[in-house]
């Protein structure tokens, strides 16, 4: 797959939402039940549902989180590899104020990490980069 990314509000009919999650400094994932790795929150917007409130929602799927403050930061859109496709997505930050309870869902646990866990779902030195990236953001801020 390749992917481009964009600024916030760039593209139309985002499908997916992804959700950087952090807490006291932590960042926070969520252990997935049948693929037996850790991911952060994320998932598909559902129909007539905002990409914030599909954030919100899975952020409290998958992790029972719900007194945060959440900003998106970027869209992205990838490419098939086989070219024939892709989809839009928009990706959020999240600064949890309290955890909440894991409500019952494809995840088995919550834990907080101080850099991306080692066993990760999806390509690790992506979402390393995408920290990093995030990390730069949030000092610009301060």
């Amino acid at each position: 797959m390749s992917m481009t990314e964009y600024p916030v509000g760039r593209l139309e009919n985002i499908e997916y939402v992804a959700i950087f999650t952090r807490y006291q400094g932590k960042w926070v994932y969520s252990w997935h039940k049948h693929r037996k790795s850790y991911e952060h929150p994320g998932g598909h917007v559902e129909p007539n549902e905002t990409p914030m409130e599909a954030a919100k929602r899975e952020l409290y799927e998958e992790t029972g989180i719900t007194d945060c403050n959440i900003i998106p930061i970027w869209d992205y859109h990838y490419i098939w590899e086989n070219g024939t496709g892709g989809n839009c997505g928009r990706v959020f930050y999240a600064e949890v104020n309290s955890l909440g309870t894991l409500p019952k869902s494809e995840m088995d646990h919550v834990k907080l990490f101080e850099t991306v866990p080692e066993k990760y779902t999806y390509n690790r030195e992506d979402e390393l980069r995408d920290i990093e990236k995030i990390e730069k953001m949030l000092k610009a801020y301060i």
